[in-house]
């Protein structure tokens, strides 16, 4: 089998996708392999309006097989309009109090097992239904108290357990959609489903934030894969990606660099209809022969701990935002209690309702935390008193003038982002909380950047513009300082320079630097003394290729010029 060395690469082919003859399928198949070393299909057997016949998915099957190709089963949870009739069903959501729909989708999952030792149940797992008996199934109970214990009976009893009673050896697949954010809306049920099934798959779709739908970050194709490894550590499975409102190619291909920086062991490629001649496969040909040598190079992730416990929500992929000002973030659904290294909070830890004490006997313990103001907003009057005066007001100031560090009553640095920036203005009490940052409107500032002590800990406290995107805005004399409060002793070199940049750590000794950037852009890596930093060449060449530095206090400061979209890799070689 040709196939890649550090992960495995699979096409999703949905119900309609092979719909034609096997000479036909045969000769799409051949654009596929003369570009990509495909590895595995999946096949789906029922969407929407579309269920094949257990022959056609065994035929398929044999066809794929005897290529060399492995085969899974694949399920798209929606029913075509003729279900729950008189009800609106955004997306074709199946409606699972409704006991036809149950009866049909039980009876997909059961052929499906009949046929593949895998299933994958592609994102539309869920329930939107807002039906007479789902009203009355709900009762008191919250939509989401209601559609998570719906979907967890549905788990067992429409979907694993029918399986393995026609399959025992059936490897039963969650893939987990990239709004994160929103799972407990609609079901998807983080905390319990996953030890339900087999396995978890991470959708790493993020397309382009700037004309669709889902306000999704671009580093979210990275940070997903960290927050689900964590969830069901050894059972993420791999991730998923596609080309839908991808405006341009490298849109496209960043989702493949970014889920290969998440440590993949899998890339799903959705899906085969609108790949099978699609000038984006030959490209992606390309990338992934260069990232399957770096995928080689790498340890495993490091970076800030950032909480997202599973039923949280509000300031929406803030970490991400974050992420792409050059901070390494790595999600957990877990606060961790040892070490003292950063913790981040926003406001989606609000949903802790014992994060208060959490965040006390951390910060006895030397530990550091860092927190969002719409996390201090959410948790005002619920013990954030405890750890710092910072207060909202409700008030907004739109600044452009930014003032860093104070020699005595003066900042040290003044700047200027290239517009206005729209700040929420939080009140605080002077010589309680500190000013690193602040921003200026005439005669009046504001805070950006502030700090508190806590026992042996200390709080340092970021506030959000009101657009989180304007964070890459801000001068880059800002964006460093802010980065500087994450650096720990897992992170020892510092990134200076302008947002928009990806730093991804990992724990060899390496990280990559990828650019966000719509044009070129320059940054400083610091490195302190002994050490060095060399680049490898994207094709695996371990030479020392001259990086442009000069000495600093005796630091090594590294020059790095970077083109829209492209990526290095990094090692740090201990001189001494």
């Amino acid at each position: 089998m040709n196939t890649y060395d550090n992960f495995n690469l699979a096409i999703y082919c949905t119900a309609s996708c092979l719909d034609s003859s096997f000479e036909q399928i045969e000769q799409e198949l051949a654009f596929f392999e003369k570009h990509l070393k495909v590895s595995k299909v999946y096949i789906e057997s029922h969407r929407g309006d579309v269920t094949l016949s257990k022959d056609r998915l065994q035929e398929l099957k044999k066809f794929f097989n005897g290529r060399g190709i492995e085969v899974a089963g694949g399920i798209t949870p929606t029913l075509g309009e003729k279900y729950r009739q008189g009800y609106n069903r955004l997306f074709g959501g199946i409606c699972y109090t409704d006991n036809d729909s149950r009866s049909k989708f039980k009876e997909v999952v059961e052929v499906t097992a009949s046929v593949f030792d895998e299933i994958i149940l592609d994102d539309f797992f869920f329930t939107n239904c807002g039906c007479d008996d789902c009203l009355s199934q709900k009762g008191d109970r919250s939509w989401e108290e209601f559609r998570l214990d719906l979907m967890k009976e549905v788990s067992c009893n429409l979907v694993v357990n029918p399986a393995k009673a026609v399959n025992p050896n059936v490897k039963m697949v969650i893939k987990y959609p990239n709004w994160n954010e929103s799972y407990t809306f609609s079901g998807y049920n983080t905390k319990e489903q996953p030890q339900i099934f087999d396995g978890v798959y991470t959708g790493t779709e993020t397309r382009d934030p700037a004309i669709s739908q889902q306000h999704l970050p671009r580093y979210a194709s990275f940070s997903l894969m960290t927050w689900m490894e964590n969830m069901s550590p050894g059972k993420n499975g791999g991730g998923w990606f596609d080309s839908l409102d991808c405006t341009y190619i490298d849109y496209y291909l960043e989702q493949a660099n970014l889920t290969v920086f998440g440590k993949a062991k899998e890339l799903t490629l959705f899906c085969y209809s609108i790949l099978k001649d699609s000038n984006y496969i030959p490209a992606l040909g390309f990338q992934l022969d260069k990232l399957d040598l770096i995928a080689g190079e790498l340890g495993n992730p490091l970076g800030v701990s950032v909480y997202q416990p599973h039923y949280g929500k509000g300031e929406d992929h803030i970490y991400d935002y974050l992420g792409m000002m050059g901070i390494p973030m790595v999600l957990t659904p877990e606060f961790s209690s040892g070490g003292n290294e950063p913790i981040f909070l926003s406001a989606s830890a609000g949903g802790d309702d014992k994060i208060i004490d959490k965040m006390k006997t951390y910060l006895k313990n030397g530990g550091h935390i860092i927190m969002t103001s719409g996390f201090v907003e959410k948790m005002e009057g619920k013990g954030i008193e405890e750890f710092t005066s910072l207060r909202s007001t409700g008030k907004k100031l739109s600044v452009r003038e930014f003032g860093i560090d104070t020699a005595s009553c003066t900042f040290d640095d003044f700047s200027y982002s290239s517009e206005a920036i729209v700040y929420p203005v939080f009140d605080y009490r002077t010589n309680s909380t500190w000013q690193s940052v602040v921003a200026f409107q005439s005669q009046n500032n504001i805070p950006v950047l502030m700090y508190d002590n806590y026992s042996r800990g200390k709080v340092t406290t970021i506030i959000i513009p009101d657009n989180y995107s304007q964070l890459w805005k801000l001068p880059h004399q800002v964006v460093t300082k802010i980065r500087s409060c994450f650096n720990s002793s897992i992170i020892s070199y510092e990134v200076d320079g302008p947002g928009n940049i990806g730093f991804f750590l990992y724990d060899n000794d390496k990280f990559i630097l990828e650019t966000f950037t719509s044009r070129p852009e320059n940054w400083e890596v610091k490195l302190p003394k002994g050490k060095k930093l060399v680049v490898i060449d994207k094709w695996g060449i371990h030479s020392v290729i001259p990086i442009t530095y000069h000495e600093k206090d005796e630091t090594k400061v590294y020059e790095i010029k970077l083109a829209p979209s492209d990526f290095r890799l990094f090692q740090v070689i201990d001189l001494n």
